[in-house]
């Protein structure tokens, strides 16, 4: 049974649920993470930037020429995580993991911020805002060489209100990457 430091960087492909598609469209995620394997769990820590286009021209009742544009939501995370899997001596290692997310999410605002004690003109405003979160994920690593793999799995992540969401938001990522151990 190996013991020892796991890593493993991700690309996925995000997928809002209950959304305008015209508006909010799939987009990138990469995603790091390292951890300590005991066996069959491995407690760590990810760090991962998504980023999904946003046709904000494509929001119902935007007026034509009202300057939307096509921008994008960024999303910046912070996430401990654990992971149980079954170790094995055949080439494939199946986990499941669970992680609490610290999210920072940003995108173009519509509104224009004027006035104020701050503000000696007209902006738009364009910050990273927090929301609380958390993923479930379900993976394979497939065994390439010695210490390396392919992995390949899904994730289902849930956003709450915080500060920059009005209600909670979920996604669905396909990932594809490299796990070492």
């Amino acid at each position: 049974m190996h013991r020892g430091y796991q890593g493993s960087f991700t690309l996925g492909v995000p997928v809002f649920a209950n959304v305008d598609r015209d508006v909010v469209r799939p987009g990138a995620d990469l995603n790091f993470f390292g951890g300590m394997d005991i066996g069959y769990a491995v407690f760590g820590l990810a760090l991962g930037a998504m980023w999904t286009p946003m046709n904000l021209y494509n929001i119902p009742g935007a007026t034509p020429g009202s300057g939307y544009d096509r921008s994008p939501m960024t999303r910046l995370y912070l996430s401990p995580e654990l992971r149980v899997q079954v170790p094995n001596k055949s080439p494939i290692l199946p986990y499941l993991g669970i992680t609490f997310d610290a999210n920072w999410w940003r995108v173009k605002e519509t509104e224009i911020v004027c006035g104020g004690v701050y503000y000696y003109y007209c902006a738009r405003v364009a910050v990273f805002r927090f929301t609380p979160g958390m993923t479930a994920k379900l993976g394979v690593a497939f065994r390439v060489s010695t210490g390396s793999h392919i992995d390949i799995g899904i994730k289902y992540s849930l956003s709450g209100t915080g500060s920059f969401f009005f209600r909670r938001e979920q996604w669905v990522t396909p990932y594809v990457g490299l796990l070492f151990r």
